[in-house]
C-alpha cells in the first residue's frame, strides 16, 4: 500500500480570488513523517486586499516579483515528480475547493491534471467524525484540531502551515475511524449481555 500522501493548500486575494500562495507537503500516513515542503508565492496580477494581506502576512512585495500561476506550478509537479511511484495521487485538502481552484485557474483539463479526478477531504471527514459523536460541527482546521487533542502548529492562513496542519488532522481522524470498529462491538457485546441477563 502506498503509505505517501500530498496535502494541498492556497492563499486567495480577494474578491477575485486570484491565488497568491501555494503550500504542499508529503507526509508518510504511516508514521506522520513530513518527508518534503513545497511553498511557493504567486503573483495575482493585481493589488493584494488589504484584508488578505492582513489575513495571511503576505506583502504586495512579495507577489510582485513572485512566480506567475503556471510557473509555480511547473514547480509543484518537479517537485512531487521524485514521489509519482509512492505517492497517492488525489491530495487531501481541507474543504474540496482548493484543487479545483487550482485547476480551473490553469485552465487545465483533467487528463493532464496532476492530482487525479478526486482529493480526500479532511473536513468532511472530521464533520463525519464529530456526527458519529452527536458533537458539533463547527470550527475551522485550528480549531478542529483542538477536538482530537492536536495543537496547530505555525501560523494559520500560511498556505504551507495549513498544508501540513491538515495531513496531521487527516492522520489523526484515520486513526480515530480505526478504533470505531473494535468500539463499536464493544457495545454491541455488552448490549448482548444485558439482554441475556435479563433473559
Amino acid at each position: 500500500m502506498k503509505e505517501l500522501l500530498v496535502s494541498l493548500d492556497l492563499e486567495l486575494n480577494q474578491p477575485s480570488r486570484r491565488i497568491i500562495q501555494i503550500g504542499a507537503v508529503v507526509g508518510n500516513i504511516r508514521t506522520g513523517e513530513i518527508v518534503s515542503r513545497f511553498d511557493s508565492k504567486v503573483s495575482p496580477d493585481e493589488e493584494l486586499s488589504p484584508a488578505i494581506a492582513k489575513l495571511t502576512k503576505i506583502k504586495q512585495q512579495e507577489v510582485d516579483v513572485a512566480p506567475k500561476l503556471r510557473e509555480a506550478y511547473e514547480s509543484l509537479k518537479r517537485w512531487l515528480e521524485p514521489f509519482a511511484g509512492e505517492r497517492v495521487l488525489n491530495p487531501i485538502t481541507w474543504g474540496g475547493g482548493d484543487t479545483e481552484t487550482l485547476r480551473e485557474q490553469l485552465q487545465l483539463d483533467r487528463e493532464r491534471w496532476l492530482f487525479g479526478r478526486r482529493w480526500l477531504d479532511a473536513k468532511t471527514l472530521f464533520v463525519a467524525w464529530r456526527m458519529a459523536q452527536g458533537r458539533e460541527l463547527q470550527g475551522g482546521l485550528g480549531r478542529s484540531m483542538t477536538k482530537l487533542g492536536l495543537a496547530f502548529e505555525g501560523r494559520q492562513h500560511n498556505a504551507i502551515d495549513d498544508a501540513e496542519n491538515t495531513f496531521r488532522i487527516y492522520r489523526a481522524l484515520l486513526f480515530e475511524f480505526g478504533k470505531a470498529p473494535s468500539a463499536m462491538m464493544t457495545k454491541k457485546v455488552t448490549h448482548i449481555r444485558q439482554r441475556v441477563r435479563k433473559v
